[in-house]
Protein backbone atom coordinates (compact mmCIF):
# COMPACT_ATOMS: atom_id res chain seq x y z
CA UNK A 1 0.00 0.00 0.00
CA UNK A 2 1.22 3.42 -1.22
CA UNK A 3 1.49 5.70 1.91
CA UNK A 4 0.67 9.32 2.25
CA UNK A 5 3.12 12.35 1.38
CA UNK A 6 2.75 14.33 3.68
CA UNK A 7 1.10 17.47 2.70
CA UNK A 8 0.24 21.51 2.92
CA UNK A 9 -2.25 23.64 1.92
CA UNK A 10 -3.08 27.57 2.64
CA UNK A 11 -6.69 29.00 2.10
CA UNK A 12 -5.93 32.70 1.70
CA UNK A 13 -8.85 34.90 2.44
CA UNK A 14 -10.01 38.31 2.08
CA UNK A 15 -12.73 40.47 2.86
CA UNK A 16 -15.28 40.91 -0.28
CA UNK A 17 -18.23 42.79 -0.45
CA UNK A 18 -21.17 40.09 0.33
CA UNK A 19 -18.51 38.42 3.24
CA UNK A 20 -14.88 36.57 3.16
CA UNK A 21 -13.39 35.26 -0.18
CA UNK A 22 -11.21 32.48 -0.57
CA UNK A 23 -8.27 32.12 -3.51
CA UNK A 24 -9.07 29.22 -5.87
CA UNK A 25 -6.18 28.16 -8.71
CA UNK A 26 -7.23 26.25 -11.65
CA UNK A 27 -4.93 23.52 -12.19
CA UNK A 28 -4.48 22.77 -15.95
CA UNK A 29 -6.52 19.92 -17.97
CA UNK A 30 -2.57 18.72 -19.14
CA UNK A 31 -1.39 17.75 -15.37
CA UNK A 32 -1.28 14.15 -14.34
CA UNK A 33 -2.52 15.11 -11.04
CA UNK A 34 -5.92 16.68 -10.39
CA UNK A 35 -6.38 18.24 -13.81
CA UNK A 36 -8.77 20.92 -14.22
CA UNK A 37 -9.77 20.98 -10.83
CA UNK A 38 -10.34 24.41 -8.58
CA UNK A 39 -7.69 24.17 -5.29
CA UNK A 40 -6.06 26.13 -3.14
CA UNK A 41 -2.54 26.97 -3.00
CA UNK A 42 -0.58 23.83 -1.55
CA UNK A 43 1.77 21.12 -2.33
CA UNK A 44 3.64 18.24 -1.03
CA UNK A 45 5.69 18.77 2.23
CA UNK A 46 9.44 18.88 0.83
CA UNK A 47 12.73 17.61 2.78
CA UNK A 48 14.05 21.19 3.04
CA UNK A 49 11.02 21.99 5.27
CA UNK A 50 12.28 20.65 8.28
CA UNK A 51 15.80 22.37 7.64
CA UNK A 52 16.68 23.46 11.10
CA UNK A 53 17.93 27.03 9.39
CA UNK A 54 13.60 27.44 8.88
CA UNK A 55 12.94 26.34 11.85
CA UNK A 56 14.91 29.44 14.15
CA UNK A 57 12.99 31.46 11.09
CA UNK A 58 9.39 31.08 12.57
CA UNK A 59 7.40 32.98 14.57
CA UNK A 60 6.42 29.75 16.04
CA UNK A 61 8.13 26.78 18.16
CA UNK A 62 8.02 23.50 16.69
CA UNK A 63 6.27 22.48 20.35
CA UNK A 64 3.41 25.15 19.61
CA UNK A 65 2.97 23.91 15.59
CA UNK A 66 2.47 20.22 17.54
CA UNK A 67 -0.12 21.52 19.48
CA UNK A 68 -1.77 23.49 16.77
CA UNK A 69 -2.10 21.08 15.14
CA UNK A 70 -4.05 18.53 17.51
CA UNK A 71 -1.00 16.78 18.96
CA UNK A 72 -0.76 13.55 16.61
CA UNK A 73 2.35 14.81 14.54
CA UNK A 74 5.79 15.18 15.87
CA UNK A 75 6.79 18.21 16.53
CA UNK A 76 9.41 18.79 14.10
CA UNK A 77 7.65 17.70 11.36
CA UNK A 78 4.56 19.72 12.31
CA UNK A 79 6.57 22.66 11.96
CA UNK A 80 7.68 21.76 8.28
CA UNK A 81 3.91 21.42 7.67
CA UNK A 82 3.62 24.86 8.87
CA UNK A 83 6.98 25.88 6.64
CA UNK A 84 5.64 23.56 3.80
CA UNK A 85 2.55 25.85 4.01
CA UNK A 86 4.44 29.08 3.32
CA UNK A 87 6.47 28.28 0.44
CA UNK A 88 3.88 26.43 -1.68
CA UNK A 89 1.50 29.41 -0.85
CA UNK A 90 4.15 31.31 -2.14
CA UNK A 91 4.97 29.64 -5.30
CA UNK A 92 1.75 29.19 -6.33
CA UNK A 93 -0.36 32.37 -5.74
CA UNK A 94 3.24 34.93 -4.98
CA UNK A 95 1.98 35.73 -1.41
CA UNK A 96 4.82 35.23 0.63
CA UNK A 97 3.83 34.79 4.56
CA UNK A 98 6.73 36.60 6.15
CA UNK A 99 8.56 39.48 7.23
CA UNK A 100 11.23 40.58 4.99
CA UNK A 101 13.44 43.45 7.03
CA UNK A 102 14.03 47.13 5.98
CA UNK A 103 17.68 46.35 6.25
CA UNK A 104 18.07 43.26 4.55
CA UNK A 105 20.61 42.88 1.63
CA UNK A 106 18.49 43.37 -2.20
CA UNK A 107 21.22 43.12 -4.28
CA UNK A 108 22.84 46.21 -4.56
CA UNK A 109 19.15 48.33 -3.73
CA UNK A 110 17.17 46.12 -6.44
CA UNK A 111 13.38 46.70 -5.63
CA UNK A 112 11.84 43.94 -3.19
CA UNK A 113 9.28 43.11 -5.53
CA UNK A 114 11.93 41.96 -7.77
CA UNK A 115 14.04 40.01 -5.58
CA UNK A 116 10.96 38.36 -4.58
CA UNK A 117 10.01 37.71 -8.20
CA UNK A 118 12.75 36.09 -8.76
CA UNK A 119 13.29 34.18 -5.30
CA UNK A 120 9.61 32.49 -6.65
CA UNK A 121 11.28 31.47 -9.82
CA UNK A 122 14.16 30.05 -8.05
CA UNK A 123 11.61 28.03 -5.55
CA UNK A 124 9.43 26.61 -8.61
CA UNK A 125 12.47 24.86 -9.81
CA UNK A 126 13.81 23.85 -6.87
CA UNK A 127 11.95 24.01 -3.20
CA UNK A 128 15.02 22.80 -1.60
CA UNK A 129 16.07 26.63 -1.97
CA UNK A 130 13.87 27.94 0.31
CA UNK A 131 15.97 28.11 3.27
CA UNK A 132 18.72 29.57 1.36
CA UNK A 133 16.20 32.31 0.13
CA UNK A 134 15.31 32.79 3.88
CA UNK A 135 18.86 33.01 4.87
CA UNK A 136 19.67 35.57 1.85
CA UNK A 137 16.58 37.98 2.82
CA UNK A 138 16.64 37.58 6.67
CA UNK A 139 12.84 36.70 6.48
CA UNK A 140 10.98 35.92 9.54
CA UNK A 141 8.76 33.19 8.37
CA UNK A 142 5.20 34.25 9.95
CA UNK A 143 3.55 30.85 10.94
CA UNK A 144 1.63 32.59 13.38
CA UNK A 145 -0.45 33.91 10.77
CA UNK A 146 -1.71 30.65 9.68
CA UNK A 147 -4.75 29.26 11.07
CA UNK A 148 -4.96 25.22 11.27
CA UNK A 149 -7.79 23.45 10.11
CA UNK A 150 -8.44 20.16 8.97
CA UNK A 151 -6.35 16.96 8.03
CA UNK A 152 -7.51 15.02 4.95
CA UNK A 153 -5.67 11.65 4.09
CA UNK A 154 -6.25 9.98 0.73
CA UNK A 155 -7.70 6.53 0.49
CA UNK A 156 -5.79 3.71 0.12
CA UNK A 157 -5.79 1.72 -2.90
CA UNK A 158 -5.20 4.99 -5.05
CA UNK A 159 -1.44 5.64 -7.03
CA UNK A 160 -1.12 9.33 -5.21
CA UNK A 161 -1.85 9.25 -1.84
CA UNK A 162 -1.37 12.69 0.84
CA UNK A 163 -1.64 13.46 4.04
CA UNK A 164 -2.83 17.00 3.83
CA UNK A 165 -2.55 19.91 6.51
CA UNK A 166 -5.53 22.79 5.46
CA UNK A 167 -4.09 26.44 6.99
CA UNK A 168 -5.98 29.47 6.66
CA UNK A 169 -4.51 32.75 6.74
CA UNK A 170 -6.08 37.00 5.77
CA UNK A 171 -4.43 38.47 2.60
CA UNK A 172 -1.68 40.15 3.73
CA UNK A 173 -2.63 44.05 3.27
CA UNK A 174 -1.27 45.53 0.00
CA UNK A 175 -0.38 41.62 -1.23
CA UNK A 176 -1.42 40.80 -4.93
CA UNK A 177 -1.56 36.83 -5.85
CA UNK A 178 0.08 36.20 -9.61
CA UNK A 179 0.68 33.48 -12.35
CA UNK A 180 3.61 32.01 -12.34
CA UNK A 181 4.76 28.49 -13.90
CA UNK A 182 2.79 25.46 -15.41
CA UNK A 183 0.51 24.14 -12.29
CA UNK A 184 -1.99 27.36 -12.41
CA UNK A 185 -3.85 28.49 -15.43
CA UNK A 186 -6.15 30.93 -13.33
CA UNK A 187 -6.85 32.00 -10.23
CA UNK A 188 -9.87 33.66 -8.94
CA UNK A 189 -11.36 34.87 -5.65
CA UNK A 190 -14.99 33.47 -4.47
CA UNK A 191 -16.70 33.41 -1.66
CA UNK A 192 -17.69 29.95 -0.19
CA UNK A 193 -20.76 29.68 -1.03
CA UNK A 194 -20.48 31.20 -4.71
CA UNK A 195 -17.66 28.58 -5.23
CA UNK A 196 -20.01 25.73 -4.27
CA UNK A 197 -23.21 26.53 -6.36
CA UNK A 198 -20.55 26.58 -8.93
CA UNK A 199 -19.66 22.90 -8.35
CA UNK A 200 -22.85 21.93 -8.18
CA UNK A 201 -23.51 23.97 -11.49
CA UNK A 202 -20.77 21.88 -13.35
CA UNK A 203 -18.73 25.42 -13.73
CA UNK A 204 -16.11 24.31 -11.90
CA UNK A 205 -14.33 20.88 -10.43
CA UNK A 206 -13.47 20.69 -7.13
CA UNK A 207 -12.40 17.53 -4.60
CA UNK A 208 -13.93 16.77 -1.79
CA UNK A 209 -11.23 18.09 0.60
CA UNK A 210 -11.87 21.66 -1.13
CA UNK A 211 -15.42 21.53 -1.11
CA UNK A 212 -15.34 20.76 2.62
CA UNK A 213 -12.98 23.31 3.30
CA UNK A 214 -15.53 26.10 2.12
CA UNK A 215 -18.54 24.36 3.67
CA UNK A 216 -16.44 24.94 7.18
CA UNK A 217 -15.97 28.61 5.87
CA UNK A 218 -19.28 29.28 4.70
CA UNK A 219 -20.34 31.18 7.78
CA UNK A 220 -17.03 32.77 8.65
CA UNK A 221 -16.51 36.43 9.38
CA UNK A 222 -13.13 36.83 10.03
CA UNK A 223 -9.45 35.05 10.33
CA UNK A 224 -10.19 35.78 14.27
CA UNK A 225 -13.19 34.39 14.74
CA UNK A 226 -12.33 30.81 12.55
CA UNK A 227 -8.94 31.16 15.22
CA UNK A 228 -11.18 31.02 17.86
CA UNK A 229 -14.23 28.37 17.02
CA UNK A 230 -12.62 25.99 14.07
CA UNK A 231 -9.51 25.38 15.30
CA UNK A 232 -7.85 21.65 16.30
CA UNK A 233 -8.06 20.11 19.66
CA UNK A 234 -6.45 17.20 21.00
CA UNK A 235 -7.27 14.19 18.98
CA UNK A 236 -9.13 11.70 21.07
CA UNK A 237 -9.52 8.03 20.21
CA UNK A 238 -11.80 6.35 18.29
CA UNK A 239 -14.74 4.45 20.12
CA UNK A 240 -16.72 1.44 19.16
CA UNK A 241 -19.69 0.49 21.38
CA UNK A 242 -22.11 -2.15 20.39
CA UNK A 243 -25.43 -0.79 20.70
CA UNK A 244 -27.65 -3.93 20.24
CA UNK A 245 -27.39 -6.37 17.38
CA UNK A 246 -28.29 -4.27 14.39
CA UNK A 247 -26.42 -1.09 15.55
CA UNK A 248 -22.17 -0.27 16.55
CA UNK A 249 -21.50 3.10 17.28
CA UNK A 250 -17.81 4.84 16.28
CA UNK A 251 -17.18 8.06 17.78
CA UNK A 252 -14.60 9.21 15.10
CA UNK A 253 -12.16 11.90 16.64
CA UNK A 254 -11.73 14.69 13.54
CA UNK A 255 -15.50 15.58 12.59
CA UNK A 256 -15.10 17.22 8.86
CA UNK A 257 -10.96 16.45 9.27
CA UNK A 258 -10.76 18.47 12.39
CA UNK A 259 -8.71 17.06 15.31
CA UNK A 260 -10.82 17.60 18.53
CA UNK A 261 -14.39 17.59 17.34
CA UNK A 262 -15.39 14.00 17.95
CA UNK A 263 -18.28 12.63 15.89
CA UNK A 264 -20.24 9.58 15.85
CA UNK A 265 -20.99 7.29 12.75
CA UNK A 266 -23.76 4.12 12.84
CA UNK A 267 -22.89 0.42 11.33
CA UNK A 268 -26.41 -0.25 10.49
CA UNK A 269 -26.97 -4.27 9.68
CA UNK A 270 -25.65 -7.84 10.73
CA UNK A 271 -23.67 -9.39 7.65
CA UNK A 272 -25.07 -6.56 5.04
CA UNK A 273 -24.13 -3.05 6.81
CA UNK A 274 -24.72 0.58 6.14
CA UNK A 275 -22.36 2.87 7.21
CA UNK A 276 -24.43 6.07 8.37
CA UNK A 277 -22.74 9.46 8.30
CA UNK A 278 -18.93 8.89 8.44
CA UNK A 279 -17.87 12.53 8.95
CA UNK A 280 -14.04 11.85 9.74
CA UNK A 281 -11.67 11.65 6.43
CA UNK A 282 -8.23 11.04 8.57
CA UNK A 283 -8.74 7.11 8.41
CA UNK A 284 -8.23 5.73 11.73
CA UNK A 285 -12.35 6.14 12.71
CA UNK A 286 -13.53 4.20 8.94
CA UNK A 287 -10.73 1.78 9.73
CA UNK A 288 -12.55 0.91 12.90
CA UNK A 289 -16.17 0.57 11.27
CA UNK A 290 -14.49 -1.52 8.59
CA UNK A 291 -12.96 -3.84 11.46
CA UNK A 292 -16.28 -3.85 13.41
CA UNK A 293 -18.25 -4.91 10.19
CA UNK A 294 -15.85 -7.87 9.34
CA UNK A 295 -16.02 -8.77 13.17
CA UNK A 296 -19.81 -9.08 13.07
CA UNK A 297 -19.04 -11.27 10.24
CA UNK A 298 -19.97 -9.24 7.24
CA UNK A 299 -19.43 -6.46 5.52
CA UNK A 300 -20.27 -2.49 4.40
CA UNK A 301 -22.15 -2.23 1.49
CA UNK A 302 -23.21 1.22 1.34
CA UNK A 303 -23.06 4.48 3.11
CA UNK A 304 -25.66 6.55 3.99
CA UNK A 305 -25.86 10.17 4.76
CA UNK A 306 -28.56 11.96 6.88
CA UNK A 307 -27.19 15.33 6.19
CA UNK A 308 -24.05 16.91 3.90
CA UNK A 309 -22.38 19.15 6.32
CA UNK A 310 -18.77 18.34 6.98
CA UNK A 311 -19.16 16.20 10.06
CA UNK A 312 -21.54 14.16 8.57
CA UNK A 313 -19.98 13.58 4.91
CA UNK A 314 -16.63 14.33 5.05
CA UNK A 315 -15.37 10.55 5.12
CA UNK A 316 -18.14 9.25 2.50
CA UNK A 317 -16.04 9.61 -0.36
CA UNK A 318 -13.49 7.80 1.15
CA UNK A 319 -15.21 4.61 1.98
CA UNK A 320 -16.91 4.49 -1.22
CA UNK A 321 -13.86 4.81 -2.85
CA UNK A 322 -11.86 1.79 -1.03
CA UNK A 323 -14.91 0.04 -0.95
CA UNK A 324 -16.61 0.23 -4.35
CA UNK A 325 -20.20 0.55 -2.92
CA UNK A 326 -22.69 3.50 -3.17
CA UNK A 327 -23.73 6.68 -1.07
CA UNK A 328 -27.22 7.24 -0.56
CA UNK A 329 -28.60 11.00 0.52
CA UNK A 330 -31.00 13.06 -0.15
CA UNK A 331 -30.86 15.22 -3.37
CA UNK A 332 -31.23 18.43 -1.92
CA UNK A 333 -28.96 17.96 0.93
CA UNK A 334 -25.98 16.66 -1.11
CA UNK A 335 -25.75 20.03 -3.26
CA UNK A 336 -22.50 20.65 -2.03
CA UNK A 337 -20.85 17.20 -2.49
CA UNK A 338 -18.81 16.79 -5.04
CA UNK A 339 -19.33 13.17 -5.49
CA UNK A 340 -22.16 11.01 -7.00
CA UNK A 341 -24.59 10.26 -4.63
CA UNK A 342 -28.06 7.89 -4.99
CA UNK A 343 -30.88 9.21 -4.22
CA UNK A 344 -33.20 8.74 -1.61
CA UNK A 345 -35.99 10.87 -0.17
CA UNK A 346 -37.60 11.08 3.89
CA UNK A 347 -39.48 7.65 4.41
CA UNK A 348 -37.52 5.54 1.96
CA UNK A 349 -35.83 2.59 2.73
CA UNK A 350 -32.57 2.35 2.08
CA UNK A 351 -30.90 -0.40 -0.01
CA UNK A 352 -28.50 -2.74 0.88
CA UNK A 353 -28.65 -3.53 5.09
CA UNK A 354 -30.10 -6.70 6.29
CA UNK A 355 -32.33 -4.87 8.65
CA UNK A 356 -34.51 -1.80 7.88
CA UNK A 357 -33.27 1.84 7.70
Amino acid sequence: MTEPIPAATVVLLRPGPTGLEALLTHRPSTMAFAADMHVFPGGRVDAGDADPRLAVRSAISAREAAVGLGGDLAPGAALAAYVAAIRECFEESGVLLADVPAGADLSAGAALGAVLAAARERLLRDAGAFSEMADELDLRLRTDLLVPLSRWVTPPGLPRRFDARFFAAAMPDGAAASLLGEEVVAHAWHTPRDALDAMAEGKIGMWAPTSTTLQQLEHARSILEIRELAAPGPLGPVIVERIDDDVVRIQMPAGGGVAGQPVNAYLVGRTSCVLVDPGDPTGPGLDAAFTAAGERGGRIVAVALTHADPDHAAGAESVAVQLGVPVHASPARSRDLPFNVTAVADGDVVPGPDVPL
